[in-house]
């Protein structure tokens, strides 16, 4: 029998539940597939960038363009991955990744609260690495594009701030958490879709920080069953990242 068959709908009214047509292994093959994808772009472009100015890639010789382009690469199989199985193979519709209306006073009330307990969790955790183990933060990717001026200011807050929330959201949370949940539930779904969140990040001293934080992005899609109080945090806690590392740049220009 055909499990992804209309009559396994909501049904007209049904309230705020989502109908998931889209499996745990459809996420489990789709992850598999992203990394393998994912991978063969970051070391063909590496190999590249390395004839061309002897440097690794993401060593801060990124142009514009390159950027623009790599990312591009990422979205379009993201994005990809997402509308042929959920919404080409499994018939699913847009609203049931969660791309609906939700309340904005709540989604500010979520922002705030949630914003404050992941700076609060991520200055505990420096200082935990700093005093107890004596790790200091690496430099990210991105501190690493802005203090040598790889790409312009304009680009790195449209795609950190804008377009990288909205892909992430819709993959992570609406996709993958979707289809986990459905098969083992919310508690292992909000486990594995926050771990590989953090895990695709690729950094290693970030890690906790960031599976906190996509805990928390999964299960404000939990209560709400809408992206756009989760898509709302993570571009306002991008945006003050970004924000925080120019001024940083800017003061370290004066002296």
């Amino acid at each position: 029998m055909n499990n992804y068959s209309p009559k396994h709908r909501d049904k007209p009214g049904a309230g705020k539940g989502l109908n998931i047509t889209w499996s745990a292994l459809d996420g489990i093959y789709s992850i598999l597939f992203l990394a393998a994808a994912l991978t063969g772009v970051y070391f063909g472009s590496a190999r590249i960038f390395i004839a061309l100015s002897d440097r690794q890639l993401l060593s801060a010789n990124i142009s514009n363009i390159s950027f623009i382009v790599l990312y591009g690469i990422q979205v379009l199989l993201m994005m990809g991955i997402v509308w042929f199985i959920a919404l080409h193979k499994r018939k699913g519709r847009i609203r049931d990744l969660g791309l609906k209306y939700y309340s904005i006073g709540k989604t500010l009330w979520y922002t705030l609260i949630s914003l404050i307990a992941i700076f609060a969790i991520s200055l505990a955790y420096v200082f935990v690495m700093n005093s107890v183990f004596a790790i200091e933060a690496p430099a990210s990717k991105i501190e690493i594009l802005i203090k040598n001026r790889s790409i312009s200011n304009t680009v790195l807050l449209v795609v950190v701030a804008f377009i990288g929330p909205v892909i992430e959201e819709v993959f992570f949370r609406g996709f993958l958490y979707s289809a986990f949940k459905k098969n083992w539930g919310v508690l292992p779904a909000l486990f594995l879709s926050s771990f590989l969140f953090s895990l695709v990040h690729l950094q290693l001293y970030s890690f906790v920080p960031l599976l906190i934080i996509g805990w928390l992005l999964a299960y404000i899609f939990e209560k709400t069953k809408s992206l756009f109080p989760a898509i709302f945090l993570h571009g306002v806690y991008n945006l003050i990242l970004i924000l925080i590392l120019l001024g940083q740049f800017e003061m370290i220009k004066m002296y």
